[in-house]
């Protein structure tokens, strides 16, 4: 079963992944760890990528592996792999790709996200590490679940946060926020601070006065992309010790989602190498065009 989602910006995300995974089980395979690779929306394995006449010449057929597959491929392996989702068909399809690897340790659960993510991050022991791989479907995760991941303090994650619900549900006009989204958005953001923050006075082009006083809804401006993102890098980098420079997704020159790395682990010198290659993936994927 393929899971039909996507398009050329879910090929880079995948091509990201799957370079941070190849670094990191070569950088820790003569470490005393035991090395865990968790997908928390994992689906199915494959996909089919919605592409347009223009771009139907860009994706081989090699390149329709999902996250699951990917992460099974990398060489050396992890450890351990542990995938979840909701959704019943998808589960299917990974008791059947487990199959057809039997020689890796895969645990399937079917578990809400935000259920699995704590539950998981518990059960990691001193001398686990682990790569989280966070990909919602639309608003499914919560900002509440992050803090489990950076209290863990040895998950590296990659998130891919929905920038376009965000843009979706906060308006350009201030004026025009919809009262049944303020929930959900609270949700996402882990604070119901967040329109002090999103909005400034139509007159006043610059991000200086974010964490000012409210202003009047009739009178204030969302942020545009580019702030955004920053509030969005500065919001994360509140709760892990590391966060690098995040990678924007589009398609079609609208902006959809950023994929960001984080670290849990506070020390430096854990870090610090992550720090590079992460970087250097997410620069070199950010200059393709």
């Amino acid at each position: 079963m393929r899971h039909s989602f996507g398009g050329l910006w879910t090929r880079k995300k995948l091509e990201v992944l799957e370079e941070y995974l190849k670094f990191y089980v070569t950088a820790l395979k003569n470490q005393p760890f035991s090395l865990h690779y968790a997908d928390a929306f994992a689906g199915t394995g494959s996909h089919n990528a919605k592409i347009n006449n223009s771009q139907e010449n860009l994706i081989p057929e090699e390149n329709l592996k999902g996250s699951v597959i990917t992460a099974l491929d990398v060489n050396p392996s992890f450890d351990y792999y542990h995938f979840n989702d909701l959704n019943q068909s998808h589960i299917k399809a990974l008791h059947e790709i487990r199959e057809l690897y039997p020689q890796k340790r895969i645990s399937i659960t079917e578990n809400d996200a935000n259920s699995f993510v704590p539950e998981f991050c518990s059960s990691l022991g001193a001398n686990d590490r682990a790569v989280l791989f966070l990909d919602p479907y639309s608003t499914q995760l919560d900002w509440d679940t992050l803090k489990y991941v950076t209290t863990s303090n040895k998950v590296d994650l990659w998130l891919l946060f929905p920038l376009s619900v965000i843009i979706r549900m906060t308006p350009k006009d201030g004026a025009k926020i919809r009262p049944e989204w303020r929930e959900t958005i609270n949700r996402l953001l882990g604070t119901n601070e967040w329109e002090k923050a999103l909005y400034k006075p139509k007159d006043i082009p610059s991000i200086a006065d974010l964490f000012g006083s409210p202003y009047p809804e009739e009178n204030s401006e969302r942020l545009n992309v580019g702030e955004l993102t920053v509030w969005l890098t500065n919001r994360l980098n509140q709760i892990f010790p590391f966060v690098a420079k995040p990678l924007l997704l589009e398609n079609n020159g609208k902006p959809l989602f950023l994929f960001f790395f984080a670290v849990s682990n506070p020390q430096q010198k854990a870090w610090g190498l992550a720090q590079k290659a992460a970087g250097h993936i997410i620069k070199k994927y950010g200059d393709k065009k």
